[in-house]
């Protein structure tokens, strides 16, 4: 799985703000392209020959289309803007949940009366136990969050406890 990926479908909302400004970028320039090929057509400064109605008609909705795609463009920067602002905080509430995670999470905490010493679950279905836990501590400690967002930082609890924590034990023990 890459780096860019995640399991659990969240866009944080750095992603959503760069989304936004690109679609706000696409939709600027191919509303100024409509509109610059609406005025060419208006002061018959392409090619061809067509009526003076059926120009006016094609200029026209071209210049409705392109004045609603620059529009959308204009209102989807605002919302890029926004929601980077809203980046910023989401950024901070991560750095608070994994700091608080570090110091309040272990594994062996999260196994605790969940998993029997001599238990016969599989792996699969010992991440299962321990996704559900770690989910239900933050919605605990942290509440209100989006179940999105839970589910994506359990799983960044997830890989900074038993998969990192793992790969420790195993650097420690060469």
């Amino acid at each position: 799985m890459g780096a860019g990926q995640n399991l659990t479908g969240y866009h944080s909302k750095a992603q959503q703000a760069n989304d936004a400004k690109g679609s706000a970028y696409a939709l600027t320039i191919v509303g100024a392209a409509a509109m610059i090929l609406a005025l060419l057509w208006a002061f018959n400064l392409l090619p061809g020959n067509m009526s003076i109605s059926r120009r006016f008609l094609m200029c026209g909705s071209l210049g409705i289309i392109s004045l609603v795609l620059l529009i959308a463009g204009y209102y989807s920067m605002k919302s890029s803007k926004r929601l980077r602002k809203g980046a910023i905080a989401e950024d901070k509430r991560t750095e608070e949940i994994m700091k608080w995670a570090a110091e309040n999470l272990s594994c062996e905490k999260l196994d605790e009366g969940m998993i029997a010493e001599n238990s016969v679950l599989e792996e699969e279905e010992k991440c299962i136990l321990r996704m559900q836990r770690i989910s239900y501590e933050l919605d605990l400690k942290f509440m209100n969050l989006d179940p999105a967002y839970i589910d994506e930082m359990s799983e960044r609890i997830y890989q900074m406890l038993y998969e990192n924590g793992e790969n420790a034990k195993g650097e420690a023990a060469s």
